[in-house]
């Protein structure tokens, strides 16, 4: 795992009803949903919700998404289940920055993904780490 200006890299696994993609992508401070290229989406087999949502890319050009479901979302080996997604064509310039941070070009960990599985970036360590539950 590498910090870099609000982004980190860890290692994912996504499983949908047909297949599953796994590799190393960005984690974005600044991303709620988690964000996986269409054509990903569609070869592992994701499924709809039929929610549509609008995002701002790191090129700063606004899609819209179409929220589908996983059936697994594993990050550095902390797996969670049936994680909500943003599934859009990623636009060319979004996956170059991609590309140019080191990472995967096809997803963008989103800040509700990483804290489901109970991690949190740590800036003055450039690192995930491990968070505990807290029950009230």
């Amino acid at each position: 795992m590498v910090f870099d200006m609000g982004f980190a890299k860890a290692r994912f696994r996504v499983v949908g009803a047909k297949s599953s993609v796994s590799g190393v992508a960005i984690v974005d401070t600044g991303s709620i949903m988690s964000v996986v290229d269409l054509n990903i989406a569609k070869a592992i087999g994701l499924k709809p919700t039929g929610r549509v949502v609008e995002l701002a890319t790191l090129s700063g050009d606004e899609v819209l998404c179409d929220e589908m479901l996983t059936e697994v979302f594993e990050i550095e080996g902390k797996a969670l289940a049936i994680e909500r997604v943003a599934v859009c064509k990623l636009p060319s310039k979004a996956r170059e920055k991609l590309r140019a941070l080191g990472a995967g070009p096809n997803m963008v960990i989103g800040m509700v993904t990483l804290e489901g599985a109970g991690l949190v970036i740590n800036p003055a360590m450039g690192k995930l780490e491990k968070v505990d539950w807290l029950a009230l």
